[in-house]
């Protein structure tokens, strides 16, 4: 249990030191998804989380809100090993399957069930995929901007060793480097940087990064989300960081590099229930992938795959909204895990499969 629980009368509650300081009008709410085949239950329970913390905080606090949701296109589709180095190299599901395609894949496991929450909240949505985002300005002006303090920041983001890699996709087949070992950044001011890689295939390439230019940016999942919250820190509303409680760590380093910069406060953020296998590791599309989740007995197929749910999707965005509320009626009961039979036995207890009510009520505030 979280020690939060005791000073908080809702988990939302957290912000409003944030919100009493710099009295913004408008509240956007951040939250990820990785376009990588279906999700399991524990991702849509934070994606459900975001749109009712949404609609509290405008109860409660009198601001206007949005959920703004990262879709993750920079994600692994294929891998490739170097028979002679040992060097590991991706294809995103961008390169492979292209802006289309991830539009679909959004549109199909996500759309749905947005547009029901964001009906029964009132809570707009927006979403926005990973390789549109690094395109923007904002976002090359502060990848270039870490890039001035990566001497400081490497050890922030990469305690271990202090690397923290960049990486370019081939131009000509959209491989890249995992963990950039041949990718040597030549140089780098405000206006740009030119760095040096290396395909499998093609052998050596360029890649320069500007504000104004589209070269693909590939970025460790922690210098990644520095350079995304240093931009949401740049818009008129205030970013909230949304994620599973899984991240709390992580977020430790986030915030830490922050503060590398010169009066730079990081984001307030909210952590959701975390959904874990029997052995109380969390659900992830990797261990399920590669049968080792180690489920509790009798877990329903569609815990893993919510795609398999039996019946209609309404009655699945009402379960989720129900389920959810109820995590957010008391504070001890949403700053914890839950394991995929302790959530079966929540649905069944308060009766939220195929319910037919609530999916306009509150969200426990």
């Amino acid at each position: 249990m979280s020690v939060t629980v005791g000073a908080v009368e809702h988990s939302v509650d957290v912000l409003r030191a944030r919100l009493l300081a710099d009295r913004p009008e408008r509240v956007a709410l951040y939250a990820g998804v990785q376009i990588n085949g279906a999700p399991h239950v524990g991702t849509n329970v934070m994606q459900t989380a975001a749109f009712l913390l949404a609609q509290a905080a405008r109860e409660r606090f009198g601001v206007a809100v949005v959920v703004r949701f990262g879709a993750l296109d920079n994600t692994a589709f294929d891998k490739r090993v170097c028979a002679t180095t040992g060097t590991l190299y991706e294809r995103s599901y961008h390169h492979a399957l292209g802006p289309d395609r991830i539009a679909e894949l959004t549109k199909r496991y996500y759309g749905a069930l947005f547009d029901a929450l964001s009906e029964a909240t009132g809570v707009p949505y927006e979403v926005e995929t990973y390789t549109r985002q690094q395109r923007g300005v904002r976002f090359r002006e502060e990848f270039l901007e870490s890039l001035a303090r990566r001497e400081r920041l490497r050890w922030i983001l990469a305690p271990s060793h202090g690397n923290v890699p960049v990486s370019f996709p081939c131009p000509r087949c959209g491989w890249l480097q995992k963990y950039g070992e041949d990718t040597e950044l030549l140089e780098a001011d405000a206006t740009g940087a030119r760095f040096v890689a290396r395909c499998l295939d093609h052998g050596r390439y360029e890649a320069e990064a500007r504000p104004g230019n589209a070269t693909f940016v590939g970025l460790t999942t922690l210098h990644r989300n520095l350079v995304k919250e240093r931009v949401a820190a740049r818009d008129e509303a205030l970013p909230v960081i949304v994620k599973g409680a899984d991240w709390a760590g992580g977020c430790r380093l986030v915030d830490e590099a922050f503060l590398d910069y010169p009066e730079s406060i990081p984001p307030p953020r909210v952590f959701t229930p975390v959904v874990l296998s029997a052995s109380g590791a969390k659900l992830s599309k990797t261990l399920i992938q590669e049968g080792t989740a180690q489920l509790s007995a009798g877990t329903e197929p569609w815990m893993l795959d919510t795609t398999a749910w039996p019946g209609p999707g309404s009655d699945y965005a009402r379960m989720l909204h129900g389920l959810v509320t109820l995590m957010l009626s008391d504070p001890r009961h949403f700053e914890r895990g839950y394991t995929t039979r302790e959530l079966a036995a929540l649905i069944e207890q308060h009766g939220l499969r195929g319910e037919r009510h609530g999916l306009r009520g509150g969200a426990g505030a």
